[in-house]
């Protein structure tokens, strides 16, 4: 083979190398310089409440305050709400020590107020929730049986909030059953102001052995919420409701009660996170009587959606039917899926 055809055979190789090269694609990486002069690169997460969650590939997740924030520059579009109704897309530039979104060519470069903005990739509207299944086998000497399974739900908006939950437990032992109820409950709240609301609620409860076909519990009321951010979470109710039983053997009852209720949240570690439910009916007109249900867990993450929970519930009536025991708790281990 001459050196002109080796020449001639080698060029389309290389013309194909250097294609080949040229398109493959760059690393787009956002870029972020504090006030005290930390520069960090990796992308924009999300933002809010004063705080911008920024992801490096070195450091996983990092949380930054915004007001620490000198410049920032990103090559992915990022989704910004104002504390008005506006939402812009676009990307973040920084020149002369201002930040802009270039939200599109016809606007421009629009310059960004931090203390204006609501949030950064959190969407108004969303939903979260999780189920979970548990149970025991026990065979020999005693043939035992437990089963607890149950849901929650949760969907959020800057306005409104609708939970729901559901828990069912059944247990049979040497073939005889010893436990079977199921509880469901529904909450509206609308949100007055970014902490204050009104609410609408809804609880039933079916449970031969404490001689209710059916309870159920209906009223409105108002709630602050203390707090409520990825860490934490409290909210403080009150209001009247409507209660009604429905009895199994014994004779049917309704009355008008007060609702106090508090809600509890606490991410005590990445892994572990505590959750409380209070509930507390005090009648109106028989003073010192009275119905309680506390709900608490502990959660173990598991990796992924997945966690361990162990919970309990306490339910008083504090004035039962004949021979019902006021007190009842149900402690239960259960595997836990969250969506």
């Amino acid at each position: 083979m001459t050196p002109l055809s080796l020449l001639r055979a080698f060029i389309p190789w290389t013309f194909i190398l250097l294609l080949s090269l040229s398109i493959v694609p760059t690393v787009e990486a956002d870029e972020l310089i504090l006030k005290n002069g930390d520069r960090l690169t990796g992308s924009v997460v999300s933002a809010k409440e004063g705080k911008l969650t920024f992801n490096t590939p070195y450091a996983g997740d990092v949380a930054i305050a915004m007001d620490a924030i000198a410049s920032i520059n990103s090559d992915t579009d990022v989704t910004l709400r104002f504390n008005g109704k506006e939402v812009l897309s676009g990307k973040l530039a920084t020149d002369d020590d201002q930040i802009t979104l270039q939200a599109s060519e016809v606007r421009g470069a629009t310059p960004i107020d931090w203390t204006q903005v609501r949030s950064i990739n959190v969407p108004d509207t969303y939903w979260d929730g999780s189920v979970f299944l548990g149970g025991t086998h026990q065979a020999g000497n005693t043939e035992r049986t437990s089963v607890s399974f149950g849901a929650e739900a949760m969907r959020r908006s800057l306005r409104d909030r609708f939970s729901l939950s559901f828990l069912y437990n059944y247990a049979e032992e040497d073939g005889e059953l010893t436990t079977r109820d199921t509880y469901g409950s529904l909450k509206y709240d609308y949100f007055f102001t970014q902490k204050f609301y009104g609410l609408l609620s809804l609880e039933m409860l079916k449970d031969k052995f404490k001689d209710l076909n059916l309870r159920t519990i209906v009223g409105p009321g108002v709630g602050y919420q203390l707090w409520e951010d990825d860490i934490k979470a409290l909210a403080l109710e009150a209001g009247i409701a409507y209660f009604s039983e429905d009895r199994v053997d014994g004779e049917d009852d309704q009355w008008i009660t007060a609702r106090l209720g508090a809600n509890a949240r606490w991410q005590i570690t990445p892994w572990l996170k505590f959750t409380d439910r209070l509930l507390l009916y005090p009648q109106l007109e028989s003073f010192g009587d009275y119905t309680l249900r506390n709900e608490g867990a502990l959660l173990t993450s598991l990796g992924g959606s997945w966690s361990l929970r162990l919970s309990n519930v306490w339910e008083r009536d504090s004035d039962p039917a004949e021979d019902i025991k006021k007190d009842d708790f149900k402690t239960s281990l259960s595997l836990q899926y969250s969506f």
